[in-house]
């Protein structure tokens, strides 16, 4: 049996002000606070999970989209319904928002 090999660990000093922070973002983001720390050092900004209440108020739009409406009508409104899927719910990695480069300190091309 090969054993498996666990990957590299950084460990990082906080206060407990800045370590009930990053706590607190990660789980609004439905993340651990070490799979929410890699992305912001990577330059991701992770997204917050939505309240069901985003969900509920889709549905009813949805809803409305079926009722005898204008064509015009329907159409913006399941525009609205993809448009706030794709920003809101559905992300992939290469629509996550990157950080701006820092202004300071050492770049990537050191």
């Amino acid at each position: 049996m090969s054993k498996r090999k666990e990957p590299p660990r950084i460990a990082i000093r906080t206060t407990e002000k800045e370590k009930e922070t990053i706590f607190k973002l990660a789980e609004k983001c439905g993340l651990s606070a070490s799979e929410y720390s890699r992305q912001r050092a990577l330059g991701y900004e992770p997204r917050a999970v939505l309240p069901d209440a985003f969900f509920i108020f889709c549905e009813k739009l949805d809803k409305l989209t079926e009722a005898p409406f204008s064509k015009e009508v329907n159409k913006a409104a399941l525009k609205l319904i993809r448009d706030m899927d794709a920003a809101l719910v559905s992300p992939g990695k290469e629509d996550m928002k990157l950080w701006l480069q820092q202004a300071s300190g050492p770049s990537e091309e050191s």
